[in-house]
């Protein structure tokens, strides 16, 4: 209940202040607007207002504001001063570009809330860089760093604690930056490179973390198994455990194969086996359980959380556009789409963890309407402002057949992109990933 509840009205808000943009613009340049409509028809209720009717309606997939003399095949009244298509192409283009433009203020808008209403952060964020697991294969590993070393600077920036790494890790550049570590009282510097630092699996350093389990997933092993939420986890395969990754390495590097699992459960001790399963993916064995993760509440004054709100929608902006290139050069794959299913999941899931975390996740879902309602396709409002600078630089209207095809190109694209998601997120679901 709670996930479609926070769903509906995460959907609602987002449409409502998008078609907002269009009708406030469209009213402040005197053009009419017949309907205002939350969905798509046939109308569940509305009411009729001065000459517009505001109304909510049964499908539930977005939602538009029908503009007086807009539709091609409504009779041209030229007498009728309230008619879209009376308008000069540059007042159409701002009454077409305020539904997106409304989308990214609003993120602009939201995003400072969350940091004066107090972010949840890892609670280890604000501890000394005391690595306590290095991970295998990574940057850190190769370098040399070992468990135990307390890291202290990154380049020119020194680090007090991991949210010190994380931002000097994000803000390095050039080729290799040097990394300065304190072992039992020993300073010595190793280089570390910059272009890995930045991937995805950043350093490959991790801080404590007690093997005790947060989450489990249905219908997999561990539930099976009669792994419960926790339980700590004492040993697998017979082999102590202190830290979850150690625990996680065992279980990866087992699909397939029984394993015994020591647990202590509310002060009794308890012998489990459990057979992960085989992730084809990944190669690696999985049993279905999450971390225990204990995390802290982290509120800014105003003035710093409307910077600090500034700057996360920058960089998610930055963030959006490398993936959409990174899309259209064939360097990431299409799996990373998510649709709709992900969506109303993904709700629920920030609905639960906090109203901070809820309307962070509206900031970002309103940046990314906002992003992809100005891309030039056909259908899409980007779409119409293309024809409206071609009418522009032309002098003139397209050819409606002209539009009409690019219309149909627009529509099926829109539709492939549909699907797509669509299935993506049909595959987490089955697969459990």
């Amino acid at each position: 209940m709670t996930t479609t509840l926070s769903f509906i009205i995460v959907l609602g808000v987002l449409v409502f202040v998008h078609e907002l943009g269009h009708f406030l613009v469209a009213k402040a340049t005197g053009v009419g607007v017949d309907r205002f409509s939350i969905g798509f028809p046939p109308k569940m209720v509305g009411f009729r207002y001065g000459e517009t009717e505001y109304c909510i309606s049964w499908i539930p997939l977005g939602g538009y504001v029908k503009l007086h003399g807009a539709d091609p095949d409504e009779p041209a009244d030229p007498g009728d001063v309230r008619m879209y298509s009376s308008r000069t192409p540059r007042q159409r283009a701002g009454i077409v570009a305020a539904g997106p433009i409304m989308n990214l203020a609003f993120s602009f808008i939201l995003m400072p809330i969350v940091f004066m209403i107090g972010m949840n952060l890892p609670a280890f964020f604000e501890s000394p860089v005391q690595v306590a697991w290095v991970v295998p294969d990574s940057i850190a590993d190769a370098a040399g760093v070992e468990n135990g070393d307390l890291l202290i600077q990154l380049g020119s920036r020194e680090i007090a604690n991991w949210e010190d790494l994380f931002e000097a890790a994000a803000l390095a550049s050039g080729d290799e930056i040097p990394l300065k570590i304190n072992r039992n009282g020993e300073h010595f510097s190793v280089v570390v490179p910059v272009e890995e630092l930045k991937s995805g699996n950043g350093l490959g350093v991790l801080p404590p973390l007690v093997p005790v389990i947060g989450s489990l997933t249905p219908g997999y092993p561990a539930v099976e198994a009669g792994l419960m939420e926790g339980d700590r986890i004492l040993s697998v395969g017979g082999l102590p455990v202190s830290h979850w990754n150690e625990m996680a390495q065992i279980i990866h590097g087992s699909p397939g194969k029984s394993v015994t699992i020591e647990v202590d459960r509310d002060g009794t001790h308890q012998t489990l086996t459990v057979i992960p399963r085989l992730d084809e993916k990944s190669g690696r064995g999985l049993v279905g359980i999450s971390p225990k993760n204990e995390t802290i509440s982290r509120r800014y004054p105003v003035i710093e959380s409307i910077s600090i709100g500034f700057k996360r929608n920058v960089e998610l902006l930055g963030l959006t556009f490398k993936f959409l290139w990174d899309l259209l050069t064939f360097n990431t794959s299409l799996k990373l789409l998510g649709g709709p299913i992900m969506i109303f999941q993904v709700t629920g899931e920030v609905a639960r963890a906090g109203i901070s975390e809820f309307i962070a996740f509206m900031a970002f879902l309103s940046l990314q309407l906002g992003i992809l309602n100005l891309l030039p396709i056909p259908v899409l409002d980007g779409g119409h402002l293309l024809f409206l600078g071609l009418e522009g630089i032309k002098g003139r209207p397209l050819e409606p057949r002209s539009r009409e095809m690019a219309q149909r190109i627009g529509f099926f694209l829109l539709l492939l992109l549909i699907l797509v998601v669509s299935y993506n997120d049909i595959l987490r679901i089955l697969t459990g990933r």
